[in-house]
């Protein structure tokens, strides 16, 4: 008969139980939870517990029914199976310890103890197989014994036990292996690589140690002995897709892209259906703009994990790029409520692209880097003040070159104070050789070219400068090595420009933007402090200005007495509702055109089609080949009559570079950082009346735009004398508004 006790008593027993045990009083813990197994025996805590209690104490077989009757009224708890795992590792059942495993990461896969034990169990499975003989009882104890105290946390009582174990068995793999990694953690690299060595001595076949070796040589800046480690590792072991993934991650952080896809599409040929080859391939094929092929990897994706959480987005980007709609309604609210539900990942840039929601543009954002980005390594800054007589900024980039970033920021760099200011650059990107990397060169009184460093050197490099102020340039954006600043090198770590958004990283402290951009009651939706520029925080280079003479409109493919719509925003920035409303403007506006930057063959094929489909033939659309120079590209907006921006991720420097040019611009803004960038520009401008706020509202203004010549010519004549006056802002008052904002910071508080 069951004793009754109130469920709050029950619970107070439970926590009290539970922590005796956490404490390292196991019998009087099992014996308060034996009590309550009487009171409640289908209780999932108390049997769990009950089963860790007897694995402790190596009565596997009391334990082992503990969790079976667990996972029985609990089939998924991750951790009752990985307990199972356990037991039956160390009971010698390995092949079932592997089945219990993946059956627990099945159900969490973010259950990294269960990735380790794994690892552990298979590795153990394949060198037995290959050994042809069982590992002695002896051995095997003092194994489990090491993984056990690896798993607690206690590395050195691990270390203990696998030296012993070595004692016995010197070719031991699991404790040759697992010394490998403890040595890791303890910041004895070159002990790691001995042990890693040996274990690849004593099993040549075991790819798992080449695996190891490499990934640490990697992380130790040796690439070129861990790429020959990796393809060593790949011969004995080509079923292994985590050496083919390392590699072409290496390969890719040294710019060597088509081998990195030669690689990968090698080991898909041995590993068809890999999701992390195919995704490897898809995001490599995106880099080379063949998307039409990576799309066909993230749907080989989807048909093998039909429940993936990134390859939904990933194909989303592919379509988006090259404007392919047929299934973007569907696929865009998949999308939308796997965020909101948190079952699905989107890069940031690619949300931006469908939904101007700031709120689900910050759930986006925090999903994505919760996948990605480790929040847990030590500070290299601990409070330490220093006293410079100016202050250290450094600007980390992957767009010290000719880039849009790179245009905007130089010359309020080059017009910084610099009898305040000491000035770092820290390169990450390519160096292109071109006038405006070398401007940059010249801009810092420190330039680095990081580009090959790991992470955690560049953080040292910026804890050893004593920079007090570190700025991202990049955010989620290519290139990016925001892990840097997780190390926490610099006392203030900021974010600007080069990302229109949160960045959701708790060690990036402020967000500098404007207060059009990102507006009071948005502010929530943002992790960083906002740091606020009076105006738009765009900046320009004014040394940039238009060729004096464009050539004529026929050189450009424009009809001579057409009404020019134009719209140079990037093609994966037009969806198809945008599209539908650009057509119902030609339809509406008989003698005039379209003009958008030339696309890829794809994506120009696919919008003529939806134009054709919408009774728009295709001569009405125009398309702008590459032209010589950026002061060219300039030249040539003299021939627009108004821009047609776009949403929810408006043009940013785009729309700049049309106002800069007198022609008129008609935005829709939302919530999002990135619809609201246009408005913001519009505002410097004194040109509010083309910020709409729906869809039907920027349909209108634009049809009563181009239907209204006279009102149209007066918003050119506007911005002609604003030109003239207030905008753009001279590259010296720039540069002091910025670097002024960056003395509202204290520092050191």
């Amino acid at each position: 008969m069951k004793t009754k006790i109130s469920p709050k008593v029950f619970q107070e027993k439970l926590t009290l139980a539970i922590g005796l045990q956490n404490s390292g009083q196991p019998d009087t813990a099992q014996a308060l939870f034996l009590e309550l197994l009487k009171i409640d025996p289908k209780n999932s805590a108390v049997l769990y517990s009950l089963g860790a209690i007897e694995s402790g104490k190596k009565n596997f077989g009391p334990a082992h029914d503990y969790i079976k009757k667990l996972l029985g009224l609990s089939p998924k708890f991750a951790m009752g199976h990985l307990a199972m795992s356990i037991i039956e590792f160390n009971t010698g059942k390995f092949k079932e310890a592997v089945d219990s495993a993946k059956k627990a990461i099945s159900i969490d896969p973010k259950l990294d103890a269960a990735k380790s034990h794994l690892e552990t169990v298979e590795i153990v499975l394949k060198t037995q197989n290959q050994s042809g003989s069982e590992t002695s009882p002896e051995v095997n104890a003092l194994t489990s014994k090491g993984i056990a105290l690896q798993t607690s946390g206690d590395n050195l009582g691990a270390k203990e036990a696998f030296l012993s174990a070595l004692a016995l068995d010197n070719k031991n793999f699991v404790a040759l292996y697992t010394l490998g990694i403890i040595s890791i953690v303890l910041g004895q690299n070159n002990e790691a690589v001995s042990y890693f060595s040996k274990a690849i001595e004593a099993h040549p076949k075991v790819g798992q140690g080449y695996h190891a070796k490499g990934k640490l040589l990697s992380d130790l800046g040796r690439y070129t002995e861990a790429l020959d480690c990796y393809n060593e590792g790949i011969k004995v072991d080509p079923s292994h897709a985590g050496m083919y993934i390392n590699v072409a991650a290496l390969l890719q952080f040294l710019n060597r892209q088509k081998e990195a896809l030669t690689v990968l599409h090698a080991a898909s040929e041995i590993i068809p259906d890999h999701v992390m080859l195919l995704e490897g391939q898809g995001i490599l094929l995106t880099q080379f703009k063949e998307f039409k092929l990576a799309a066909t990897m993230f749907q080989r994706i989807l048909d093998v994990e039909p429940q993936s959480k990134k390859a939904n987005s990933q194909l989303m980007l592919c379509r988006a790029h090259d404007c392919e709609w047929g299934d973007y309604a569907e696929l865009k609210t998949r999308i939308e409520q796997g965020i909101d539900d948190g079952s699905r990942i989107c890069a940031p840039l690619t949300f931006m692209g469908i939904s101007s929601d700031v709120n689900l543009v910050r759930k986006a954002t925090q999903g994505y880097v919760n996948e990605k980005f480790n929040f847990n390594n030590p500070p290299l800054w601990n409070g330490e003040k220093y006293n410079h007589p100016r202050k250290r900024v450094a600007f980390i980039s992957a767009d010290f070159r000719i880039h849009p970033v790179g245009y905007l920021f130089i010359s309020m760099l080059e017009k910084a104070n610099k009898e305040e200011y000491e000035l770092v650059g820290i390169s990450i990107g390519i160096n292109d050789q071109s006038d405006l990397w070398r401007r940059y060169r010249c801009a810092f009184d420190q330039y680095l070219d990081c580009q090959t460093k790991t992470n955690i050197e560049i953080a040292r490099i910026l804890r050893a400068l004593e920079v007090d102020i570190v700025i991202d340039l990049s955010g989620h954006t290519e290139g990016e090595r925001l892990d840097v600043l997780s190390h926490r090198p610099c006392p203030v770590q900021m974010t600007y420009l080069g990302f229109p958004g949160t960045l959701c990283l708790p060690f990036v402290d402020y967000l500098i933007t404007d207060p059009r951009t990102v507006p009071p009651e948005y502010r929530h939706a943002f992790s960083e402090k906002i740091l606020e520029l009076e105006h738009c925080y765009l900046p320009r280079d004014n040394s940039v200005k238009p060729t004096a003479k464009a050539l004529p409109k026929s050189e450009y493919g424009l009809p001579l007495d057409a009404f020019v719509f134009c719209s140079f925003n990037h093609n994966f920035k037009i969806t198809p509702f945008i599209f539908r409303r650009w057509m119902d403007l030609l339809r509406n506006i008989p003698n005039s055109v379209l003009w958008l930057m030339k696309l890829t063959k794809e994506a120009q094929s696919n919008l003529l089609k939806a134009a054709a489909a919408q009774g728009i033939s295709e001569d009405r659309i125009v398309f702008a080949s590459r032209v010589p120079s950026l002061e060219d590209h300039l030249a040539r907006y003299q021939h627009a009559d108004l821009f047609l921006d776009t949403h929810p991720y408006n043009g940013h420097t785009t729309v700049g570079d049309s106002l800069l040019c007198g022609v008129p611009v008609v935005t829709q803004r939302g919530s999002s950082f990135a619809s609201r960038v246009a408005a913001s520009l519009l505002h410097d401008v004194g040109m509010m009346d083309n910020v709409c706020e729906t869809e039907e509202d920027y349909y209108q203004r634009a049809l009563f735009l181009a239907q209204h010549p006279l009102e149209l010519a007066k918003y050119k004549v506007h911005l002609n004398q604003v030109l003239k006056s207030t905008w753009p802002r001279s590259d010296e008052d720039q540069s002091k508004e910025f670097f002024d904002t960056l003395k509202k910071i204290d520092i050191h508080s």
